[in-house]
């Protein structure tokens, strides 16, 4: 007996998953998704090409209409039309959370978002998870009691601080009625190399039946699934793998004020071709949804006191005031005297519409008393970039020639077709955040600068590939 009871759990534990899985790929019960932002409407978006039906709840109502129409945010939306999404993709939206108890959930995705001011926040976590307890409440039970998962970045502490009690507060009994875990995305919405599929997803459960239903779950969207031992390790790995990233950036960032006389971003892809050293190269900042906040939520989840972070808390101060210095020390020197900027890209991250704490506001901030200071991102209107820069558009390439300064902010596709060059004048200094524009032919008279190097001067020889820059 001693020795069936192991083999006997083993198939129980199976036959759950089987059941839980089943129910998914025949459309009796379905996946909840709490929170249709850039996270949410892109897993609506997966999960519904993997044969599942979905339902999407968010406050905003223009987010809601966006997927009713066909519209979801995912790198691989954009090989598929809207209409055909909207005909062929079985996900309801709606702005009433009530609307899903009808839904029989047996996943509830949880990509509300988890920062405010720039500062990590679980309010909204604290408000959807009560909602989301009603509903399994008022749904069917089954062989396998619904899951929730974490998709939001969050501190591994608000699992038992803000998740379980909320569902406890609703007489829900985690491990019994209900499961939880975590399972932190990791990918870019910016191509077809990093995405949901491609990106090994790290997932992790309340306890081994929540860990094994999930593992299960998220195969069918995802090539590599690694289990953690737990909910907590799963949400936390997210939080340090953006702080090791973090501090590769900023420690790149130091390097170049550190020492103007040298090509920082030379000597890094140097050190790059050795097999164990990432490639960081010197910019204009950190930006993005994740990376910029990683270091608070660690110092959050460690203590604001903790001695063992303060390397973290100084680099963290270090960003508040990176591109002022940055200026002082390079930049100002170069667009000293000029009084028609023009900015390209208002996004952190190319070929997506995504501005969270983009580099581009510092420089627009630092560069605010220019006379004539301008905009343009493919991706926002005039009126968007009005409402969130304070700066009318201006047109690319057209506008060029009128500009004595240019800074390259975000690379998208959109500012790397040949011919642009012919736009500028001599006289017009480039600034180049991220080497775009490096080997381009531009006319006589333009200067061009590329962040962390030295200014005037460029590598004679071609630079040698690297496994981690390449």
């Amino acid at each position: 007996m001693a020795v069936t009871q192991p083999v006997d759990s083993e198939r129980a534990e199976e036959a759950g998953v089987e059941a839980f899985m089943s129910g998914l790929r025949t459309k009796e019960r379905s996946v909840g998704v709490w929170g249709s932002g850039a996270i949410g409407s892109s897993a609506a978006y997966y999960f519904a090409q993997a044969g599942f039906r979905c339902a999407a709840y968010d406050i905003s109502a223009e987010r809601v209409r966006e997927i009713q129409r066909g519209h979801f945010q995912s790198t691989a939306a954009d090989a598929i039309s809207e209409v055909r999404a909207k005909d062929t993709l079985e996900v309801h939206a709606t702005t009433r959370w009530q609307d899903l108890v009808s839904e029989n959930i047996a996943v509830h995705l949880v990509c509300v978002p988890t920062e405010r001011a720039a500062e990590p926040s679980a309010a909204a976590l604290q408000d959807v998870m009560p909602r989301i307890g009603r509903v399994i409440k008022k749904t069917p039970g089954g062989l396998v009691p619904p899951v929730v998962s974490i998709e939001s970045t969050i501190l591994p502490s608000w699992i038992q601080e803000v998740v379980v009690p909320a569902l406890s507060a609703e007489g829900l009994t985690v491990g019994e009625d209900v499961l939880v875990g975590a399972a932190p995305r990791r990918d870019w919405f910016n191509g077809a190399d990093y995405t949901i599929e491609t990106l090994p997803r790290i997932v992790g459960g309340c306890d081994d039946r929540a860990t094994r239903l999930l593992m299960a779950f998220y195969s069918t969207v995802c090539n590599i699934v690694h289990p953690a031992m737990d909910a907590e390790h799963a949400a936390f790995t997210k939080v340090i793998e953006n702080v090791i990233r973090y501090e590769g950036i900023t420690f790149g960032n130091r390097l170049a004020l550190a020492f103007p006389d040298f090509d920082m971003r030379h000597v890094l892809r140097l050190a790059s071709t050795k097999w164990n050293i990432p490639y960081y190269y010197p910019s204009l900042g950190v930006g993005g949804h994740c990376i910029p906040l990683a270091p608070q939520y660690l110092v959050e989840e460690g203590g604001q006191d903790n001695e063992f972070l303060s390397s973290v808390r100084d680099s963290i101060d270090f960003n508040e005031g990176y591109l002022d210095r940055l200026y002082r020390r390079r930049l100002g020197r170069l667009l000293k005297g000029k009084r028609s900027v023009g900015v390209l890209g208002l996004a952190y991250t190319p070929d997506a519409k995504m501005h969270k704490l983009s580099p581009a506001f510092a420089v627009l901030d630092e560069l605010r008393d220019t006379p004539r200071l301008r905009l343009h991102d493919p991706f926002y209107s005039g009126d968007e970039i009005y409402d969130l820069c304070s700066v009318p558009r201006m047109e690319f390439p057209e506008d060029l020639h009128d500009c004595d300064a240019v800074i390259l902010v975000t690379a998208h596709s959109h500012y790397l077709h040949p011919g642009f060059e012919e736009h500028l004048s001599a006289g017009t200094v480039v600034v180049d955040n991220t080497g775009a524009w490096q080997g381009r032919l531009f006319p006589s008279g333009v200067e061009y600068y590329e962040v962390g190097r030295i200014p005037g001067r460029l590598p004679g020889l071609k630079e040698p590939s690297s496994a981690t820059a390449d």
